[in-house]
Parts: structure tokens; C-alpha cells; sequence
């Protein structure tokens, strides 16, 4: 049996349309009760920093937010860029957000591309995966409650202790995402699950192929997470607005991955062109249709990962938008129309 969950994501709480009067951040609690009211089963934010149209640059503050507006979604970082983060308070502040949430939090972790960031945080981007292996196994200490030390060529402490302790008894769930043999391979090794940030079917069999060598995949305590941009083509799903918000938001994205070997591929640089790399945002749109369609669609990535006993799919829904109704009624949408018909997936395997 296939546990199968569903998640939505991914908030970044960046102006819309570049008005800086907007604020997007008071959006955040609305949006995420939202979710959780249309039957979502996670709710993930996202981090960058710099940017001139406010990328949330704090995702486990946003996520302390939150977690006092729901009462039952899980709260995901997706992904926090390890490596820019002091391990303690990286591990304190996970904590915290844990304890508010009541056990909520998957500390979803990843190395991040852009050498602005690391040039400002001052961290040698050489040193990156280095720092997130020893930063996972220095996180499962950290949460024991009891005095550490580590001693390794990135994290050095000597008696550190973290309080408190997270809710539940097992710690808290920690996700690596990544798109290299190397990361995926860690991912396999060290975490709970594998989070592909964009979810197209080429580069989750290569993950898979991967994770294979590494994790079983009958193991029900290693979750497959895919990231989907979707879109559903009805008009209360938005799917206008939608696509011109992701069009705008992805060229941001690929200017600072220019030349970056990124999403398996190498990024072509846009600069200077008033279009996108791939020609139109529909190259970035995994998941699009009416709902026969994106059910259809969903339902195929699930069978691509049909041998995988623990299966997470975050639709990616939401964009920089200068009405937060559109957002409210495209979680709606898809609450009312797409989730149940997947539900009933997962309710008639449990039955066979």
C-alpha cells in the first residue's frame, strides 16, 4: 500500500507586480488556513535573499506564523538554504517553530545556487555540501536535548546544548532536496525524504534511479516528494493570472541560475530578452488543464511513482499576486475539485 499525500506551495511572499505597497506577508496566515480548510496535507514556504521584490528571505518565522493560524496542516521549508544558516540557531529556531506547530514541521533543507547569497553570508560556496552533511547529522544530536559536541572540518562546537527539545519523540523530519547524483544520493542516505523542486518526469526517474542505489524503495519511513507546478485552466482556477505570475516570477529565477547547471540542465542566460529560456512559461508547467486533465495528469506522476511506498506531491499554486481572493479561490479550486478524486485513489488502493 502507498501512502500518498498532497501538499501546496510554494508561498515566497514577493510584491506582485513589483508594487512594494503591497503586503504580501499578511497574505501568508490567510493563505495557509486556506489550504488547509480546501484538505491539503502540507503548506510550504521558501527562501532567497536579496532580492528587490521582497523573496522571503526567513521561511521558519514565516512558519511560526502560521503555525498559530492552522491546527492540523504540516509546515514545510521548501527549502531552507542550509549552508547561509548558523547550525544552532538553525536548530533552535526549527524547534521553536515545532513546538508552536505541536510536531508540524519538516524541516525540508537544501544548498541553493545563487553566489550572491553566499558572497553576503560570507560562506565559501566550495564548502557547501560538505556543510550539509555534517549540518544533518549535527541537527539529529541537536534535537536529543542533551549536551554535543562536533568537531568536523565546517561545524565545530564543544558541549553545545539545544532546549527545547522537539514535540515528538523522533525529532523532526528532515528533507534534502537537490538535483545532482550527489545530492540525491545524500538525500537517499541521510534524510527522510528526497524533495525534487521541479517536477518534470525526466528528472524524477533520474532521482529515482538514483535513490534506488541507496534507499529502498518498499521503506515507508522515506518519503518521495515531488514539487508540480500547476495550473487548472477553469476560470476559478485562475489559470491567466497564474501563468503571468510564474512567468514573471521564473525570470527572475533565471537570471541569478544563468550559466548554473540547475532543475538537471543547464540554465540559459535571458538576460537582455524579454522572454523566457524555455520560450514560455509553459515549459515550467507540469500540471495544466481542465480538471479531468490535471487529475489525469497527477494521476500520472503517482503511477510513475508507483513502486515508492511513501509518495508526497506539493502542487505548486501559489504566485505574486495583487489580489489574494485569486489565490483563496484557486486553493478552492483545487480543494474542491481536484483533492477528492485523488483521495478516492488512495482510498480504493487501501481497499484492494
Amino acid at each position: 500500500m502507498q501512502v500518498r499525500r498532497f501538499g501546496v506551495g510554494l508561498y515566497t511572499g514577493q510584491h506582485p507586480d513589483g508594487d512594494r505597497s503591497r503586503r504580501s506577508y499578511q497574505d501568508l496566515t490567510a493563505l495557509a488556513a486556506a489550504a488547509e480548510q480546501a484538505g491539503f496535507d502540507s503548506f510550504w514556504v521558501t527562501e532567497h535573499h536579496g532580492l528587490p521584490d521582497g523573496y522571503l528571505p526567513s521561511p521558519l518565522t514565516a512558519l511560526a506564523a502560521v503555525a498559530t493560524a492552522t491546527r492540523s496542516i504540516q509546515l514545510g521549508t521548501g527549502l531552507a538554504l542550509a549552508p547561509l544558516h548558523h547550525p544552532l540557531r538553525l536548530a533552535e529556531d526549527a524547534v521553536v517553530v515545532d513546538q508552536l506547530s505541536a510536531g508540524r514541521l519538516v524541516l525540508g533543507l537544501g544548498l541553493g545556487y545563487a553566489a550572491e547569497e553566499y558572497r553576503t553570508f560570507g560562506v565559501d560556496p566550495s564548502t557547501r555540501g560538505a556543510r550539509l552533511d555534517e549540518l544533518v547529522s549535527m541537527l539529529r544530536q541537536a534535537w536529543t536535548g542533551e549536551p554535543f559536541s562536533c568537531r568536523g572540518p565546517t561545524i565545530e562546537f564543544d558541549r553545545a546544548r539545544v532546549t527545547p527539545k522537539p514535540w515528538r519523540e523522533e525529532g523532526i523530519p528532515i528533507w534534502l532536496g537537490g538535483y545532482a547524483q550527489r545530492a540525491v544520493r545524500r538525500a537517499g542516505q541521510l534524510a527522510d525524504a528526497h524533495l525534487v523542486g521541479k517536477g518534470a518526469p525526466d528528472v524524477i526517474a533520474a532521482a529515482s534511479d538514483v535513490l534506488r542505489t541507496v534507499r529502498s524503495p518498499d521503506d515507508p519511513g522515506f518519503v518521495r516528494a515531488v514539487n508540480l507546478a500547476s495550473v487548472l485552466d477553469e476560470p476559478d482556477g485562475g489559470a491567466g493570472s497564474a501563468r503571468r505570475a510564474f512567468a514573471r516570477q521564473q525570470q527572475i529565477y533565471e537570471r541569478i541560475q544563468a550559466g548554473r547547471d540547475v532543475y538537471g540542465g543547464l540554465v540559459a542566460d535571458p538576460s537582455g530578452a524579454q522572454g523566457l529560456a524555455g520560450g514560455s512559461i509553459d515549459s515550467d508547467i507540469q500540471v495544466s488543464g481542465d480538471t479531468d486533465q490535471v487529475v489525469a495528469r497527477l494521476r500520472g506522476v503517482l503511477d510513475g511513482l508507483r513502486g515508492w511506498a511513501n509518495v508526497h506531491l506539493v502542487l505548486r499554486l501559489l504566485f505574486p499576486e495583487p489580489d489574494l481572493d485569486v489565490q483563496l479561490a484557486r486553493l478552492a479550486a483545487f480543494g474542491e475539485r481536484v483533492l477528492p478524486r485523488l483521495r478516492d485513489d488512495t482510498v480504493g488502493r487501501q481497499h484492494r
